[in-house]
């Protein structure tokens, strides 16, 4: 927890201080009934066609080749399990499946984040800041990660 404590007091940049990208209704005082609550992703997400809807139109935007769709993934700026908003257009983005940058890494970092907030080893901001900017970067390796950072 060092590493993540020392970033987000270090003022580097967060995604996370941008309110569009935020659910209002999770802060670090409704954590037990919002991201910590089970079923709380799966309860707060729209319906999937809209996900659907919202993924071809990015697609469309950044001009990928649809037959390349499923190379993608519509990506949550700031992840829903660490209270991005799930419908605010600004923070819905494609990203790739695979790479250092990919979404399978970022959602298992935000797996990781959320258990750290939700035992009480981290603050919500700090997650947030962690999984803000440069993310892939500064977690070059997810194989063991600890809340602690040992």
């Amino acid at each position: 927890m060092w590493f993540l404590l020392a970033l987000a007091a270090s003022g580097v940049p967060a995604h996370a201080q941008k309110p569009e990208l935020l659910d209002p209704r999770v802060t670090q005082s409704t954590i037990v009934d919002t991201i910590c609550r089970p079923g709380y992703a799966d309860d707060v997400l729209p319906p999937f066609d809209t996900l659907q809807r919202q993924k071809e139109q990015l697609l469309s935007q950044r001009h990928v080749d649809p037959q390349s769709a499923s190379d993608y993934a519509l990506d949550h700026r700031m992840p829903i399990l660490l209270g991005g908003s799930p419908s605010a257009a600004a923070n819905l983005d494609i990203r790739r499946w695979d790479g250092r940058a990919g979404q399978r890494r970022k959602e298992r970092l935000a797996v990781f984040l959320k258990r750290c907030v939700c035992t009480g080893d981290m603050p919500l901001a700090a997650a947030q800041a962690a999984m803000s900017g440069d993310w892939p970067s500064r977690f070059r390796n997810l194989s063991s990660p600890t809340c602690n950072g040992s």
